[in-house]
């Protein structure tokens, strides 16, 4: 079973899952997508439910699981009704891998606690494709988040490993959670600070119709 440590970086991450999720409704908002408030509402949510069944896991009362499983719904929701996320195949292999890791359930803590992690799991997957699928990062950032996102999906089956004492095995475990979130926020607060005529959706505009039609196709095709 996981100890102190583990709580308090787990924690630690919910904070920044719900940073993240801040800077990513505000990013939107800032390019003029229709970005709705249920976004930061859904990640308020989600820090705290998974912020309390971290810290209290098989005590973790009711109204704690709600939160965690409503929380990543109402993330879901408002990508989806703002028409900020696609849903991509690369999404859709990501979201199957990390409901399968499910399977495992009951290894690493309770059944019941092992679910409403894939909650959180789900919506940081969202959010980071959606900054991909947005065109706002640039082709690094990108890169970097499709690394950050698998990571989350290796999380997601490697978590059932983690023992009671603190390793080496257990830090690189939690790890694969942590650095791609610290990333996917890195990356958040480096987009919303970028010089508005260089990155967004002016610019953006502007580079499109510098292209011929068919370099036009084939970047909407890959996204």
């Amino acid at each position: 079973m996981p100890e102190f440590w583990y709580d308090i970086t787990m924690s630690f991450t919910g904070i920044l899952t719900l940073l993240g999720i801040l800077l990513t409704w505000l990013i939107f908002r800032r390019a003029e997508r229709q970005a709705s408030p249920l976004l930061v509402l859904g990640g308020l949510m989600t820090a705290g439910g998974f912020t309390g069944v971290v810290v209290f896991r098989e005590a973790a009362n009711s109204l704690l699981t709600v939160l965690i499983l409503t929380g990543p719904a109402l993330v879901a929701y408002s990508l989806a009704g703002g028409n900020v996320v696609k849903v991509s195949g690369r999404l859709m292999l990501q979201a199957s891998a990390t409901l399968l890791s499910l399977l495992l359930a009951g290894h690493h803590s309770t059944v019941v606690v092992d679910i409403v992690y894939a909650g959180p799991f789900l919506a940081v997957l969202l959010l980071m494709n959606s900054l991909i699928s947005s065109g706002l990062a640039g082709e690094l950032r990108e890169k970097l988040l499709v690394g950050a996102s698998w990571m989350v999906v290796l999380f997601s089956w490697t978590r059932y490993l983690i023992g009671g004492t603190p390793g080496i095995r257990e830090a690189a475990i939690v790890a694969l959670y942590m650095v791609p979130v610290a990333i996917w926020v890195g990356i958040a607060v480096s987009v919303y600070l970028s010089p508005v005529e260089h990155t967004w959706p002016g610019k953006l505009l502007n580079v499109h119709a510098e292209r011929s039609p068919g370099e036009m196709d084939e970047g909407l095709h890959e996204r």
